[in-house]
């Protein structure tokens, strides 16, 4: 193992109360096939990260599963990885944290990535289980409600799918001016706009082939019913988060609609002939796509705050949802 000197760092927690404060900590070697990152930036993932805050809880806990750093300390047995290395991991809001170098919890920064762009790896590769989950096809009708920066991500990758029409839905209309550079061929705010009617006339009457749901918000399904065509398909990719809404089932049988959903932990980490889109590639491609250039990840960030300031990040993503979308905490 390579030597390290640093034996403390500050980590983000938010404890039983829900307050959010930034604690320090023991820093410990990694040990057998770990290794030891210093973090350098990690985004906040508000639909898990808020929605967790929500529950009830009896003990502290440290959020947060996007983080981007360079490898400082490297475990027994570790080959693929050195010191130096940058690498995108599944690990919290702290200055410094162990990984496994296991393919779908560790992943390498291209090099022509930044950082900051990197920790988009992981909700990307959520954006991206939950197209993949959709099937979506060249010439369908794509709606896409809750346009947070998965919503975003999904629009983004879309693009590339040739659908006949794209549209993004949202409560917020700063977010919808967004998702619209983004690519979306139509924006709706169903709080100034009939979303049914505006779903007829854009599909012609056809009604909407797949919408995926990325708001978290089960109040949107009812209304998503009545607006797919027969045969159409919902994907529930954003967390719902044990909220609750009455459904009248027969509206979704007599459509022969399909509900599914979308859990990305849920994603295989080993590939099969039926399945080969593991979580691993998922997020290698997304890397890829960022690196390349046909996904632009930059006009998601809204803030870039220091870690110091993670208080201030939560309460704008939770009550400033017009002026916040992706919030960068950096760490150096």
């Amino acid at each position: 193992m390579a030597s390290m000197n640093i034996t403390s760092g500050r980590e983000v927690v938010v404890d039983a109360s829900n307050q959010i404060s930034i604690r320090p900590y023991s820093i410990t070697p990694p040990g057998p096939g770990q290794v030891l990152i210093e973090t350098t930036r990690t985004l906040i993932s508000a639909g898990t990260e808020l929605g967790t805050q929500e529950q009830e809880r009896s003990e502290d806990f440290t959020p947060g599963y996007s983080n981007a750093g360079h490898i400082i300390a490297v475990g027994e047995g570790v080959m693929d990885y050195h010191l130096g290395d940058r690498v995108l991991s599944l690990t919290s809001h702290a200055s410094h944290v162990t990984s496994s170098t296991r393919p779908h919890e560790l992943q390498p920064i291209p090099d022509g990535i930044s950082d900051e762009a990197a920790t988009f790896g992981v909700l990307g590769s959520v954006a991206m289980h939950g197209v993949r989950k959709a099937k979506i096809e060249a010439g369908e009708h794509l709606l896409i409600t809750g346009m947070g920066v998965v919503g975003q991500l999904v629009l983004r990758i879309c693009r590339h799918l040739g659908t006949e029409t794209t549209v993004a839905a949202d409560l917020v209309n700063e977010r919808l001016e967004i998702a619209a550079s983004g690519g979306a061929t139509q924006i709706v705010n169903p709080s100034e706009t009939e979303l049914a009617a505006i779903m007829g006339r854009v599909t012609n009457g056809r009604g909407v082939d797949v919408v995926v749901e990325a708001s978290g918000y089960p109040d949107v399904l009812p209304p998503l019913f009545g607006i797919c065509r027969i045969g159409g398909r919902i994907m529930l990719l954003g967390s719902i988060w044990h909220r609750k809404v009455e459904i009248d089932f027969m509206d979704l049988h007599e459509k022969e609609l399909s509900l599914v959903g979308c859990h990305q932990p849920k994603c295989p980490i080993h590939a099969t002939p039926a399945f080969p889109w593991t979580q691993q590639y998922n997020r290698a491609q997304i890397l890829k796509m960022i690196n390349d250039g046909r996904l632009d990840v930059s006009p998601l960030i809204s803030h870039r705050l220091p870690y110091t300031e993670a208080q201030d990040a939560y309460r704008l993503l939770k009550e400033d949802l017009g002026k916040s979308l992706g919030v960068i905490l950096e760490w150096t």
